[in-house]
């Protein structure tokens, strides 16, 4: 997934979708890929502060993507903070994406390099 093909997938709600399903579908096939979403998710709810949810995180084996759901101002700027700062799973490049939801709310969705030989998203 090149820069571009990401931003167009965190910009489309349809876009964002499908290309979910299709990493959950290709990771529900390689055990390797399971344990790196596994990892992520585990870093990713480390980072979860009061007033945020993961919605959804899944991980290739030089990608992952997902979601989090903010009922704050701000809880998914402080969400990737606090997710960047987390040493047991790095991350090379991260793009991100967030909508207000209304009544305060808002969705954050995001995609991630975790090749440390790569210093930008692509595959």
């Amino acid at each position: 997934m090149s820069g571009d093909q990401a931003e167009a997938v965190l910009l489309s709600s349809r876009s964002f979708k499908a290309a979910l399903q299709q990493f959950e579908a290709d990771a529900s096939l390689s055990p390797d890929a399971q344990d790196l979403t596994r990892l992520y998710q585990a870093a990713a709810t480390r980072a979860l502060g009061e007033d945020v949810a993961l919605a959804s995180l899944t991980c290739g084996y030089t990608l992952c993507m997902g979601e989090v759901r903010s009922r704050s101002q701000g809880g998914f700027r402080d969400w990737v903070g606090l997710f960047g700062k987390d040493r047991g799973a790095p991350h090379y490049a991260l793009m991100t994406a967030e909508y207000p939801l209304g009544n305060g709310q808002s969705s954050g969705r995001f995609v991630f390099s975790i090749d440390p030989t790569a210093n930008g998203i692509s595959q």
